[in-house]
């Protein structure tokens, strides 16, 4: 299996990344929207957390249509009733200027472990109502996703979508057969940070505080990259569509960028046996390092 390409975009509305801190005006948003379409991108990825992000979609559709399949995220607060849930989704939807979101994901792990139980019955509402297709969760840890899809069976419910960090650094969720489990419990798996918030493609000689730590790994992806004559990102693109997820979110900065990253992700072909050793050899271990929220600014 192949996974597919969803376009993210956190910086439609937020200076996002460590290698690249910039915000897209509106009229850049628009142009890697269009190419996008162009490029057969079926998905995109975004958030109410993602500043103005999801107005900026709503506008591209009032003025193409829906083109493409919408998932978008809870925001991280106090739901203290299924009123509370339902007006945020009433808000998304406005925003996005839908009648239905396709994928509506909780953004935060611990949200749903305060108020899961609000959470899923103001879910199931909606699902029925036609207002989302399916919910789910945004996770960092498998444990996380674990506790949710217990919590929800348990409720007489079903995550039916999760959002996971995959990348060549962060190869948690490929160990103890967890993405198979998540497949077979029927759960519609997304894999994001494939470049790691840009870590990858900075010089490791100027790594801020605790980061400094990656150097050796990121010398060694670009040496890796350099041995097949290829790019750091067709090797993270490579790993992630080869690693059984059904989608991967890749955010861009350039309508270059989403040229080449839907050119990579359709070329398809299969992991080399030497190219899966030296991708095993670049796993770390350190959580300060390949989990963004635990960055020290």
């Amino acid at each position: 299996m192949s996974a597919r390409l969803i376009l993210g975009t956190a910086n439609f509305g937020l200076t996002y990344g460590i290698a690249n801190k910039r915000m897209f005006s509106e009229g850049e948003a628009f142009a890697i929207l269009e190419k996008a379409v162009e490029a057969h991108v079926t998905g995109v990825d975004t958030a109410q957390g993602y500043g103005e992000a999801e107005k900026i979609l709503g506008r591209f559709f009032r003025m193409h249509g829906k083109v493409f399949d919408v998932t978008t995220k809870l925001p991280d607060r106090e739901y203290l009733s299924v009123v509370d849930v339902e007006s945020q989704i009433e808000k998304s939807l406005v925003h996005l200027g839908l009648g239905r979101i396709d994928t509506l994901l909780v953004h935060s792990s611990s949200t749903f472990e305060r108020h899961g139980d609000v959470l899923l019955t103001a879910l199931e509402r909606c699902t029925a109502q036609g207002l989302i297709g399916t919910y789910g969760l945004s996770v960092y840890h498998p444990d996380d996703l674990r506790r949710a899809a217990e919590k929800a069976r348990k409720a007489g419910c079903r995550i039916g979508a999760a959002q996971l960090p995959l990348n060549l650094f962060d190869q948690r969720f490929l160990k103890d057969a967890h993405l198979a489990q998540f497949r077979s419990a029927g759960i519609t798996l997304y894999g994001r940070s494939l470049f790691l918030q840009g870590l990858f493609f900075m010089d490791s000689k100027r790594l801020p505080g605790h980061l400094r730590q990656a150097a050796p790994k990121i010398e060694s992806l670009k040496h890796l990259a350099k041995l097949h004559d290829t790019s750091i990102e067709a090797l993270a693109l490579l790993f992630a569509r080869s690693s059984g997820v059904d989608y991967v979110v890749v955010g861009v900065d350039s309508v270059a960028q989403l040229e080449r990253n839907a050119a990579l992700m359709a070329a398809g072909g299969d992991l080399l046996p030497e190219l899966k050793a030296s991708f095993d050899a670049l796993e770390i271990y350190d959580e300060e390092i390949i989990l963004p929220y635990r960055w020290k600014q």
